[in-house]
């Protein structure tokens, strides 16, 4: 699972944070570098640069604040999606890199980020920027010091909210931004799929082969029951918003999917949010009309020579995918 991955990544910072304090108020050599010598840049790719003098050599572990966010103040233990980049401080190899791909999704919990990032995310929102450098330590002895930058993403759609049609379900946002979906018993449902962009976000637009990470929720329209399982108009069927659950991650367009997810969500963009409404046809045989509101939170559109990153599987993620199956 991805959050297993984050914890296996950042395990140099979390076994590496002690020094920063038991080093506290000792005087640093002019050999000896210190984080503000690190300079992170941009690239030709959507990764971060990160750069330092030549000759120094990172001693101990430290992190700062490269730009504030915004948006929602973090809380511990929440869930977190992050871009990471991780940089060898001896011989510049680029150990992980997510800004290339899809971010990692995790929660703000130092047994997954290590105490020195789990510290500095405790007094930051959405959209904050860290750079930590950590050299090693315990298991770690041995290995060169690494470099981090991390970017904190949104873990719902952000953008410019749209009007919504009143004859369509309505839909409102809890204080965690998961979806409340309202329908209207007296409003018949539209019999072909039916497409309605709530929020509209500035990022990325899909494609066909386009990957990406979702929040959805899904809810019943009718009364019903299949396999021995029933459920009432309004029951959700599938959701990502729980906090045990991880987003979506999946590829769009390939037959992957839902066909009302594969030929609803081309070209909305990165940061919406969208309603869909599926009849049966175009979704769960059987169940009658299901909607659908997906938070879209990062797109990633790779070129013919990109390698797919390792957090990206060529399968559904452990999280509940829209295609057919069990209630969830």
């Amino acid at each position: 699972m991805r959050r297993a991955a984050v914890l296996l990544l950042l395990g140099a910072l979390a076994l590496s944070a002690c020094t920063a304090n038991d080093q506290d108020g000792t005087t640093v050599s002019a050999s000896v570098g210190d984080i503000d010598d690190v300079v992170v840049g941009a690239s030709d790719t959507l990764a971060p640069s990160i750069e330092w003098p030549a000759g120094e050599t990172f001693t101990r572990a430290q992190s700062t604040v490269v730009w504030e966010g915004t948006g929602a103040p973090l809380t511990a233990g929440q869930p977190l999606l992050l871009d990471m980049f991780i940089e060898s401080m001896d011989t510049g190899d680029v150990l992980r890199n997510t800004y290339d791909g899809l971010p990692e999704s995790t929660l703000l919990a130092p047994e997954l980020l290590g105490d020195a990032l789990y510290t500095v995310l405790l007094d930051a929102r959405v959209g904050t920027r860290v750079l930590l450098v950590s050299p090693p330590e315990g298991e770690f002895e041995g290995e060169p010091a690494i470099a981090v930058v991390v970017d904190v993403l949104s873990d719902r759609a952000e953008g410019d909210t749209l009007d919504q049609n009143t004859s369509l379900p309505t839909v409102t946002s809890a204080l965690t931004g998961e979806p409340e979906i309202t329908i209207d018993p007296n409003d018949p449902m539209p019999t072909e799929l039916t497409i309605a962009t709530l929020i509209q976000g500035a990022g990325p637009q899909i494609q066909p082969g386009s990957y990406i990470v979702a929040q959805f929720k899904a809810i019943h329209v009718a009364d019903g029951s299949k396999d021995d399982v029933s459920w009432s108009a309004g029951d959700v069927r599938q959701s990502t918003w729980p906090p045990a659950q991880e987003p979506l991650y999946d590829q769009v367009g390939t037959g992957k999917l839902l066909r009302a997810w594969d030929e609803g969500l081309i070209d909305q963009t990165a940061g919406s949010r969208v309603m869909l409404i599926v009849p049966e046809e175009w979704g769960y045989p059987g169940e009658g009309t299901v909607i659908f509101v997906v938070d879209i939170l990062d797109v990633w559109n790779p070129l013919p020579e990109d390698e797919i990153p390792e957090n990206i599987s060529a399968s559904p993620s452990p999280s509940p995918s829209p295609s057919a199956g069990a209630q969830s």
